[in-house]
């Protein structure tokens, strides 16, 4: 059973019975133009900044974070890197989740668009996927996990539905 958690808390199924995860691409990166107008990229450094935000019929129990130390993010939401087809392998961040239950997968697509889930094998931090009949493409998929410097998190509730939602910001540290 996957699970979400951050730091030592691990958020109840019954309080994330919804949850949603945006990773941003942060970074030191700008453009800049020569005398002739031409565009130069220039990166001197990427990290992530993740909103995780979920609902369910408890409260998360997020007050209990110590949003002043460095925290352990250990995502629930999938991130998918392009196989090569020939080999059916692509090489993972090493900052995916490797606790039990959470070993990445793939996905095969049909010429149709279909997609079958695949069983993968790692060596490393290269996934190689189980061969599917008929498969056009395939795709690696893990769950990442991050150190990260958490903000303050928000949560709110209705009695009268005894529905609960919580969001907090997270930065790659």
């Amino acid at each position: 059973m996957m699970m979400f958690k951050i730091g030592t808390l691990e958020i109840a199924t019954r309080a994330a019975l919804e949850i949603e995860q945006t990773y941003e691409p942060m970074g030191g990166e700008g453009i800049f133009r020569t005398v002739n107008g031409s565009g130069l990229k220039q990166s001197t450094w990427n990290k992530t900044r993740i909103v995780s935000a979920g609902s369910g019929w408890l409260p998360a129990g997020l007050e209990s974070l110590n949003v002043n130390a460095q925290l352990t993010l250990s995502c629930i939401v999938p991130r998918a890197v392009p196989a090569v087809f020939a080999t059916r392998q692509a090489t993972l961040p090493a900052t995916r989740r490797t606790d039990t239950g959470h070993t990445p997968w793939g996905i095969a697509f049909l010429a149709d668009g279909s997609p079958v889930k695949t069983p993968a094998s790692l060596a490393g931090n290269v996934a190689t996927l189980d061969p599917v009949a008929g498969a056009v493409a395939y795709q690696a998929l893990y769950l990442p996990q991050f150190t990260v410097l958490a903000f303050r998190p928000t949560d709110s509730g209705t009695r009268g539905d005894a529905s609960y939602r919580w969001q907090f910001v997270c930065e790659e540290v």
